[in-house]
């Protein structure tokens, strides 16, 4: 049984992967427009050589992966504006009185 489910994950792909466990791609999710925003987004910040910037990948999978690589220009001015939506402001430190 499970080496027929591997095959069958193999031969229909990744996005039965997805609905294998229950999400749905991005693309339903948010709808058609909002995903491939959030995929060029991803394609710009992803520092992975495979990364999940694919409409048919859950949004949340490809949210992450934007915020992976903002993170690495946190502390950049010059970082996408998308990249200010997660990073905006440094936290705020308050001083023992």
């Amino acid at each position: 049984m499970r080496a027929n489910i591997i095959i069958l994950v193999i031969g229909l792909g990744f996005p039965l992967l997805n609905a294998i466990a229950g999400g749905a791609d991005c693309a339903s999710e948010a709808g058609k427009q909002q995903a491939d925003m959030l995929v060029q987004w991803c394609k710009n910040m992803s520092p992975a050589t495979h990364p999940p910037c694919h409409a048919a990948n859950r949004c949340d999978l490809i949210i992450d992966e934007i915020k992976r690589g903002c993170a690495f220009l946190q502390h950049d001015k010059h970082a996408p504006y998308y990249c200010q939506l997660t990073y905006g402001h440094e936290p705020e430190t308050t001083t023992p009185e």
